[in-house]
C-alpha cells in the first residue's frame, strides 16, 4: 500500500462524502469508502492506496455521482553507495 495526499480545491454543495478508487482495478472496488467534502478539501491523506496505482478516482455518494479523476505523481529514489 502507498500513502498519498490527496486534495480537491472545489467540491458542489450537493457532495457529501465519497468513495476511492484505483486504476489498479479498473475502478471496480472502492479502497476507501464514505470520506467527507471536508476531508478533501483540507487534504485527506489514504495510506490504503493500492501499490502501483497511477490514478485515484474520487467518485461522489448521494445526489451527485459524478468523479474527478487524480493523477498521482511517481516520485522515485536513487540510492548510492560509496566504498
Amino acid at each position: 500500500m502507498m500513502t498519498v495526499l490527496l486534495t480537491i480545491s472545489q467540491i458542489g454543495s450537493d457532495s457529501s462524502t465519497f468513495d476511492l478508487y484505483s486504476d489498479v482495478d479498473n475502478f471496480n472496488a472502492p479502497f476507501e469508502t464514505n470520506i467527507s467534502a471536508a476531508d478533501l478539501l483540507n487534504g485527506y491523506t489514504s495510506s490504503l492506496v493500492p501499490d502501483y496505482a497511477s490514478i485515484v478516482r474520487v467518485k461522489s455518494l448521494g445526489k451527485c455521482v459524478n468523479y474527478l479523476d487524480i493523477v498521482l505523481q511517481n516520485i522515485t529514489t536513487t540510492t548510492t553507495l560509496i566504498p
